[in-house]
């Protein structure tokens, strides 16, 4: 994939996605990556991390995209293999294929699910009808 080809995916991601991608931040100094291995000069990405640690120490900064690629299999709606498998507790990701547009339109399911889920825990409860007639 070129470099400029994840710039805009990771854009889309940010657009589809804002709340899968907390704390992510415009990386204007240094290129991805992919760019510097590819010896081009894109820059202004999306990125997530970076910074330093508790210990003074440095943590990796992703782009969007990488990120992405890494993690998807934890934020979508798949069950877990149950007790007892190789696999057990882990997403069941099975007849998924991580293709970009799979993975687009991943996110914005993520999405949609995550302003669902805030809407109805903000919805205040009904009471119970214990005790009334």
């Amino acid at each position: 994939m070129k470099a400029r080809i994840e710039k805009k995916l990771s854009k889309r991601l940010v657009e589809l996605a804002p709340s899968q991608f907390n704390g992510a931040w415009l990386d204007k100094d240094e290129p991805s990556e992919l760019a510097y291995e590819q010896g081009t000069r894109v820059s202004h990405i999306w990125s997530v991390g970076g910074g330093v640690d508790y210990w003074g120490e440095g943590c990796d900064a992703y782009t969007i995209w990488e990120i992405w690629k890494m993690n998807w299999c934890w934020h979508g709606p798949f069950e877990t293999y149950p007790e007892g498998h190789r696999h057990q507790f882990y997403p069941n990701t099975e007849g998924f294929r991580p293709t970009t547009r799979n993975l687009l339109v991943l996110a914005a399911e993520c999405e949609r699910l995550s302003r669902k889920a805030k809407r109805e825990s903000a919805r205040p409860r009904a009471q119970s009808a214990v005790g009334q007639t």
